[in-house]
């Protein structure tokens, strides 16, 4: 019977099997990788030791991280390196957040919906207007920004002088960078989700289907369907957090309101002849 480690270590690699595929082409080699992967190891050690009341010396992070002292001493002269906060690099960069605001007001809004569907909007300054979608979420940066940065991005489309909400979320496919950084934060929460019920016993949603022996074309079809599923699901959860986040602005102290939460969906399909290997 295989021991709880090597249980974790199988999914581990089941799980990071089309990030090594994404690191391979994009040209960064294993030693590169382990580096980055040594220094998680470390820190989470830290953060580890810090959990239990302990003080994180060098010898006990050695001890519960694997990496050597001398290496831990390498890196940081002074012992091994404290645990930083996650909560800067676990927040939306600050053009996806915008973007994302918008995007998640003209989903939630009834102002700029069409029963529960996005309303094509135009520029201008008259009530449900791109204008007042995107003003009514920031003031700091303008309507025509936002849409030219929307359209690079591939977020919307114009359409006889209407702009055109193009995709269910924030995907920004115009840029590299961008979807690199969401697919950073996405899948940290994803698996932090998964991590936490294992670990803790909590009970966080985390569910998928799954079906097989089916054609390219059915495939196609489950897309569709699962595309607009999420549409209104995403609406009434984002039409909630609103509610809530006034609420709590107003009812609760700064001290009360440290908690984050992400909520996402996914799908994926490949062709039979491209299944991963075992």
């Amino acid at each position: 019977m295989a021991s709880k480690v090597e249980l974790v270590l199988k999914a581990f690699v089941a799980a990071n099997r089309p990030l090594v595929r994404l690191l391979i082409g994009r040209g960064a080699t294993f030693p590169v990788v382990a580096e980055q992967l040594r220094q998680l190891f470390v820190e989470e050690a830290v953060a580890e030791i810090q959990r239990r009341g302990g003080k994180p010396t060098s010898s006990a992070v050695s001890l519960l991280s694997g990496v050597h002292r001398k290496d831990l001493r390498a890196r940081e002269p002074g012992g091994a390196k404290a645990a930083h906060s996650p909560a800067a690099e676990h927040a939306a960069p600050a053009s996806l957040g915008l973007i994302g605001q918008v995007v998640g007001r003209w989903m939630s809004d009834p102002k700029f919906l069409d029963g529960a569907t996005p309303r094509m909007l135009q520029r201008g300054s008259e009530p449900g207007s791109f204008d007042e979608l995107v003003q009514g979420v920031s003031t700091d940066v303008g309507p025509r920004a936002v849409l030219e940065e929307m359209l690079r991005l591939d977020v919307v489309r114009v359409e006889d002088e209407h702009i055109v909400l193009d995709t269910l979320g924030m995907v920004p496919r115009g840029d590299f960078a961008a979807m690199s950084e969401a697919l950073g934060l996405n899948l940290h929460d994803h698996a932090a989700a998964a991590c936490a019920n294992l670990i803790d016993g909590r009970n966080l949603l985390e569910q998928a289907m799954y079906v097989d022996e089916i054609s390219p074309e059915s495939a196609h079809l489950l897309h569709e369907a699962a595309s607009r599923a999420w549409r209104p699901v995403l609406a009434r959860v984002l039409r909630l957090a609103d509610k809530r986040v006034a609420h709590d602005a107003a009812k609760e102290v700064e001290a009360r309101r440290q908690a984050r939460v992400r909520f996402g969906v996914y799908f994926y399909a490949e062709d039979g002849k491209d299944k991963e290997p075992e």
